[in-house]
């Protein structure tokens, strides 16, 4: 089985958002990142109209504003690299659909592109029971009028935004464009390509409109053919109820685990690790664990794992004690005739999300990185960012409170600061014990979640033959701490639940230097 060369945390960013390129960022990991990442996820990198890169024009050149192929290609070498894959749609600038405009019917494009109309195959549909069931992330039907060249007038599906037209994965052209594009960002050196938005590329009348089987398996399983080809693997971005990732693990997919952020801050809010322990115990084990990512913490993913009343009071927190705005899914209402708002996911840096408290943020971390699966830092995350309310004002974009963009040496002095020393020792240790690196393989490695704590209390054990971590978490007192033994000898512990913000705000690790690289 294909597997990554380094079973490390894994960092997420923007090309332009720790320093102003690639150039700059691979100074900056040089500077301040060694031994505490082994992956670098790029956000998207490519020529786009729209959406924070998510409008891609094609996958073939990398954005001048961020540099060349060349700059990626050198941080493939030295790291596990993941790229993007937008398989849900495409920007209306691309080549293809301004070739569709021009010529309609007679390009060969035309597949490409749902038509509404022939996709419903009848002039009284959609009705009002097929608009119930659509999932869609606007406040209107999920449908972009477009005028040809001709004059002529054509409507196409469009779940997202207008920069961002859906594609027919079922077509010739859709599909060669889908194949060719993820042979093309393997044959660069990606490690792991992220399918973003997957769940919403199937589509059948009558539906939700969203991950439709058996479609969605048989796509997985024709993209996995190529993938496989360049020793890469998938990651599947669905953000629903969690039976589904657990479903995509069980079959040999990638999942995140989206469930994890909210779950962490519901145990911190009610003082219980119940809803968070018996998680830790039935998710995924192939697995990429997140509490931040650069849209925001998801609601969906936790729904049947904590009470909704509950879920309610912590968009309380989130939303109304922070001044953040949540990102929106619209589900259409026959009794008011047309789409009505529920909050899809909560716009805030983690480190805001816990009113900047270095010690609860730390022990976010610590059990992120002991939850089963490989850990990824956002790059906001990774440097304990604040809520940067300027930044969603100005792009009137909610999701932009976790988007700060850091010059280089904004970055650099940030990297300094007690609490992201802190979380690089964490990292560290996450990537060099023994205990997290069966044969380069995490799904090798032996994970317990105790069941016999107290409700306040986390424990969980990796095991590596005989090499061990543990970590202890307590939300009453909200102290943690690790123990940590190589060949069944006892290395020290490492105690950052001891880290306090005092006059000199300085951070002395306390974890005993013997801990030794792991061999991969």
């Amino acid at each position: 089985m294909v597997c990554l060369r380094l079973p490390q945390v894994q960092l997420s960013t923007y090309g332009d958002s720790l320093g102003k390129n690639l150039t700059e960022l691979r100074e900056f990991i040089d500077n301040n990142l060694q031994g505490v990442i082994g992956g670098v996820h790029l956000l998207p990198i490519y020529p786009s109209s729209g959406d924070g890169g998510f409008a891609p024009l094609c996958y073939d050149d990398v954005d001048p504003h961020f540099g060349k192929w060349e700059d990626v290609e050198a941080i493939a070498k030295e790291y596990d690299l993941m790229l993007e894959l937008m398989i849900n749609h495409i920007s209306p600038k691309s080549a293809q659909f301004q070739d569709f405009l021009e010529k309609g019917d007679a390009s060969e494009h035309a597949s490409m592109f749902i038509d509404w109309q022939k996709f419903w195959g009848s002039p009284d549909r959609p009705n009002e029971e097929d608009l119930k069931q659509i999932r869609t992330r606007k406040a209107d039907m999920p449908m972009l009028p477009v005028t040809l060249k001709d004059g002529s007038k054509r409507e196409l599906w469009c779940t997202f935004g207008p920069e961002q037209i859906d594609i027919d994965i079922d077509s010739p052209s859709g599909r060669k464009f889908v194949e060719d594009s993820l042979r093309s960002l393997c044959s660069r050196g990606a490690r792991m390509v992220r399918l973003d938005a997957y769940g919403y590329a199937t589509k059948k009348p009558g539906t939700r409109c969203f991950f439709e089987e058996p479609e969605a398996w048989q796509i997985l399983k024709d993209l996995e053919k190529i993938s496989d080809e360049y020793d890469s693997r998938l990651l599947c971005e669905v953000h629903e109820e969690y039976s589904t990732n657990i479903a995509l693990a069980l079959h040999g997919y990638w999942v995140y685990d989206f469930s994890l952020p909210l779950l962490i801050l519901h145990a911190f809010t009610f003082k219980t690790m119940d809803n968070l322990r018996h998680w830790l115990g039935i998710c995924p084990r192939r697995q990429i664990t997140v509490l931040d990512t650069h849209d925001g913490m998801g609601i969906d993913d936790i729904a049947g794992l904590a009470e909704v009343c509950d879920v309610e009071q912590l968009q309380e927190v989130v939303e109304h004690r922070l001044g953040c705005n949540p990102n929106m899914k619209y589900l259409y209402s026959g009794r008011q005739r047309g789409y009505v708002g529920n909050p899809h996911q909560y716009n805030c840096t983690y480190f805001s999300a816990l009113h900047g408290n270095a010690r609860h943020y730390l022990m976010a971390r610590a059990i992120q990185f002991f939850t089963p699966g490989l850990p990824m830092v956002y790059y906001v995350g990774l440097l304990a960012g604040r809520n940067d309310h300027e930044s969603a004002d100005r792009d009137n974009n909610p999701r932009g409170i976790n988007r700060h963009k850091f010059s280089l040496e904004e970055a650099d002095e940030a990297a300094q600061q007690p609490v992201v020393q802190a979380l690089f020792d964490l990292c560290r240790f996450r990537n060099q014990h023994p205990a997290f690196n069966g044969k380069a393989r995490p799904l090798h490695c032996y994970v317990t979640i105790s069941q016999d704590t107290d409700s306040h209390c986390l424990e969980v054990t990796w095991k590596n033959g005989k090499h061990s971590a543990t970590l202890h978490a307590d939300v009453v007192d909200m102290s943690f701490e690790i123990i940590a033994t190589l060949e069944g000898e006892k290395t020290g512990e490492l105690h950052t639940f001891k880290y306090t913000l005092d006059d000199t705000d300085t951070y002395e690790p306390t974890m005993d230097e013997c801990v030794a690289p792991a061999v991969f």
